[in-house]
C-alpha cells in the first residue's frame, strides 16, 4: 500500500474518531470534544490525579488540561478535591455521574466496534490490534526522534 493511501486512510480514521462524544449525565446529554473525553477516560482509569499528572499522561500542556477539566466539572463528571498528601494541590476525580456516563458511553462504543468486527475472523482482529500497537509505538518513537533533532 502506498504511503499516500495509508495517510488517507489514517486521516479518515482520525476524522471519525475526532467526532464529539455524547455522554448521558444527570442533567441529560452532554457533548464532549474528543480531548475532554480522553481526559475523562484517564481520570476514570488512573484517577484521582493531579492536573499536572493528567497533562503528562495526555501529553498536553497544563493549560489544555485545565480547560478540559473545567468542561468535565461543568458537566458534573469530575470534581476537584484537596490532595491529602499536599494541601496546596488538587486531585481530580470522576464523580458517580461521571463514572456512570463514561461506562455507558464506553459500552456503546464497544458495541459499535464489536458490530464492525463481528464478521472478521479472530486472527484478523488480533492482527489489527497487534499491528496498530506496533504502528503507534513506532510512530511515537519517530515523532520523538524528529522533535529531538529539531530542538536547539
Amino acid at each position: 500500500m502506498p504511503t499516500t493511501e495509508l495517510e488517507q486512510q489514517l486521516s479518515l480514521l482520525a476524522r471519525r474518531l475526532s467526532k464529539p462524544v455524547r455522554l448521558h449525565g444527570s442533567s441529560g446529554w452532554t457533548v464532549l470534544d474528543r480531548p475532554a473525553y480522553q481526559a475523562l477516560w484517564r481520570i476514570v482509569e488512573e484517577g484521582p490525579l493531579r492536573p499536572t499528572a493528567l497533562a503528562g499522561l495526555l501529553g498536553v500542556d497544563l493549560s489544555v488540561v485545565s480547560r478540559q477539566v473545567r468542561a468535565l466539572e461543568d458537566a458534573g463528571f469530575v470534581s476537584r478535591n484537596t490532595d491529602p498528601a499536599d494541601a496546596r494541590a488538587a486531585l481530580v476525580s470522576a464523580t458517580e455521574v461521571g463514572l456512570a456516563a463514561f461506562d455507558r458511553t464506553r459500552k456503546q462504543r464497544t458495541e459499535v466496534l464489536d458490530e464492525v468486527l463481528a464478521r472478521w475472523p479472530t486472527e484478523d482482529r488480533a492482527d489489527l490490534v497487534r499491528l496498530l500497537t506496533r504502528f503507534n509505538a513506532e510512530l511515537e518513537a519517530a515523532i520523538a526522534h524528529r522533535q529531538a533533532l529539531s530542538e536547539p
